[in-house]
């Protein structure tokens, strides 16, 4: 089994490294335009693996040619939001750099399946999508898992025993928590609240998410390549789901061997609204930077 990353920062990385110590790989490839980067977290990964005895192939370089025989490829690659950038500086950036991500990825692995990971997530897993010309199936983009954790989490934390209460629509702004789905009752208006706030506050002390995102990669990735089938707030592109179309989001998705596919499950009205709406927001992000 293989797998491989384009991006080898700090969520790449660490994303790789989850996989390793969670699943039973026998190969990794980092690809990343710094060259010694990719190499030097390879080796390092290699050295870890070895402290467990795990010996899988693992190798880093800027040659595409690496991914070749991927299963799943992590797209992490792209500029990070600095202060004073918009989401539209964003976007318009990192949109180039997903282009030549997800076109490369085709020339050289053609059959792996993507999961987009880079900033904004939504916009750059339609674009993902749309430039590797693959089944809708097969690219998808994090989507709401990491947030729908931050959710449980603060539900557990406060004493609500919910066993299930997701995060969906946009990674972002107009995100929301899916009331009509969750297994508990509170004061969601509250818990909302909190859960917007969090990561902003783990941004401010130390510069960037990781642990979560490289966490909630290694999920997502194993239930593909081992086929669990898992339901995971992922965010896909929709055809008519939800009265939703051509657009990527976070709904809920099986996650096996066939990628993301789409679950149409029974949102409440206040709830169709919200998915609507940021589904609509995304929309016009879309045709800002030419989609």
């Amino acid at each position: 089994m293989k797998i491989g990353f384009v991006g080898a920062g700090r969520v790449g990385s660490l994303s790789a490294y989850a996989c390793l110590m969670n699943m039973d790989l026998d190969e990794i490839a980092l690809v990343d335009v710094l060259e010694d980067l990719a190499v030097g977290e390879a080796i390092d990964l290699s050295h870890a693996a070895a402290i467990v005895d795990r010996y899988p192939k693992i190798v880093g370089g800027s040659d595409y040619s690496l991914l070749e025989g991927s299963e799943i490829v992590v797209v992490t690659a792209g500029f990070a939001r600095k202060p004073g950038m918009t989401r539209l500086d964003l976007a318009t950036k990192n949109v180039e750099v997903v282009r030549d991500v997800a076109k490369n990825i085709v020339k050289h692995s053609k059959e792996s399946k993507i999961l987009v990971v880079t900033n904004p997530m939504d916009l750059m897993t339609f674009v993902a999508w749309k430039e590797s010309g693959k089944k809708r199936e097969e690219v998808f983009g994090m989507g709401n898992l990491l947030d729908s954790a931050r959710l449980m989490h603060r539900l557990r934390t406060a004493g609500v025993n919910a066993t299930r209460a997701w995060i969906l629509g946009e990674h972002g702004d107009t995100m929301f928590i899916a009331e009509s789905l969750a297994d508990v009752k509170t004061d969601w208006e509250q818990v909302e609240k909190d859960v917007r706030q969090i990561a902003a506050e783990v941004i401010k002390r130390k510069g960037a998410t990781v642990y979560g995102p490289g966490t909630a990669v290694c999920r997502m990735v194993r239930s593909v390549v081992e086929d669990l089938g898992e339901i995971i707030p992922t965010s896909v592109v929709l055809n008519g789901e939800y009265g939703i179309s051509d657009v990527a989001l976070g709904v809920p998705a099986k996650l096996s061997r066939n990628g993301a596919e789409v679950l149409e499950l029974e949102l409440s009205e206040k709830d169709l609204e919200k998915l609507r709406n940021s589904a609509s927001t995304l929309k016009k992000w879309l045709r800002d930077i030419g989609y």
